[in-house]
């Protein structure tokens, strides 16, 4: 793995109260009031790697789908990085394992473009 386990930057941790999702679409959740903060940390630091997005502007481009309910928009941490590189955003607090092997969580060709296997009986 080595350099493809990515820890979030230290800028970025400041501003990160935890994260959630998994490490090919992280989300970062702010600490009380640092939304705007972490996000421009996120963009300066990872910008290089991955798509990094706020919350309302996935929302709003909809790439969940053109309607998400406020319940479920809650869940959704601040800002999400989604790595376009073949990188895996590590957090220390998830159980792993780690490796890029058969993660599809980003939208890079490789992982929106799964073959699907069938066979008739």
């Amino acid at each position: 793995m080595g350099e493809r386990l990515v820890t979030p930057h230290d800028d970025v941790l400041q501003s990160c109260r935890h994260q959630s999702g998994e490490g090919r679409f992280r989300w970062l959740h702010a600490r009380p009031g640092a939304a705007a903060d972490l996000l421009i940390a996120a963009r300066e630091r990872h910008g290089h790697h991955a798509w990094v997005h706020s919350r309302g502007e996935l929302i709003e481009q909809g790439w969940f789908g053109p309607v998400v309910s406020p319940p479920i928009a809650a869940r959704y941490g601040d800002v999400a990085l989604v790595p376009f590189d073949p990188i895996s955003f590590h957090d220390p607090a998830d159980s792993g394992p780690f490796p890029l092997v058969c993660r599809h969580g980003s939208l890079t060709a490789a992982e929106m473009r799964v073959p699907l296997l069938a066979a008739a009986r």
